[in-house]
């Protein structure tokens, strides 16, 4: 599920789009923002970094969704840092206030958020049985069929091993053996490197 943001919440909300660069940072692990952020365009991910500097991939943030809610929700520190990966990425900023205000005067857009945030909610919980409980081959199949988002046609994953593997908590050699297997199943294809599902 996700929320469509138009001229007229751009309007109401005195959203700003900004443009950002790929390796920019949006929002750094830590940092309290006034700012609800919104994907119109591009590549998102969101990390944590271990003790050790090392980066732990989260998840991607899709196209035409808000991403840090809680944080921005609740005036927290973000729990994770949010980079750019495609060359350039488009983000709408809207101050916390201005939002609130607009949530509360719109009730099908505040039903709609709640449930955008609930989605997450589960899908974040369901990440984490599937990375405790599962093999590496049910595990690489749920995050392939979270990516298509239930289209049926065979579509490019747009994910290198590294990032399924820091996804899944695998190493990259597991995810390149499984793959493999998988491949040989026929339940994926892999073409010039990239694989298709």
């Amino acid at each position: 599920m996700s929320l469509e943001v138009d001229n007229y919440f751009i309007e109401k909300t005195n959203a700003v789009k900004k443009r950002y660069h790929k390796d920019d940072i949006i929002v750094e692990e830590g940092m309290i923002s006034r700012f609800f952020y919104y994907l119109e365009q591009g590549d998102l991910c969101v990390y944590h970094f271990t003790e050790d500097g090392k980066e732990f991939l989260q998840h991607k943030v899709r196209e035409h969704t808000f991403f840090g809610e809680p944080a921005t929700l609740l005036e927290k520190p973000f729990p994770r840092t949010v980079k750019v990966t495609s060359e350039e990425a488009l983000v709408i900023k809207i101050e916390r206030a201005k939002f609130m205000e607009f949530l509360s005067s719109h009730l099908d857009w505040n039903i709609d958020f709640m449930k955008t945030i609930a989605a997450k909610a589960l899908g974040r919980s369901d990440a984490l049985k599937n990375i405790i409980f599962q093999n590496p081959e049910e595990k690489i199949l749920n995050l392939l069929n979270k990516y298509k988002k239930g289209k049926e046609e065979e579509m490019l994953i747009k994910l290198t091993r590294n990032e399924m593997a820091q996804m899944l908590g695998l190493t990259v050699e597991t995810v390149i053996r499984t793959i493999k297997k998988m491949e040989k199943k026929g339940i994926l294809k892999i073409l010039r490197g990239k694989v298709y599902y």
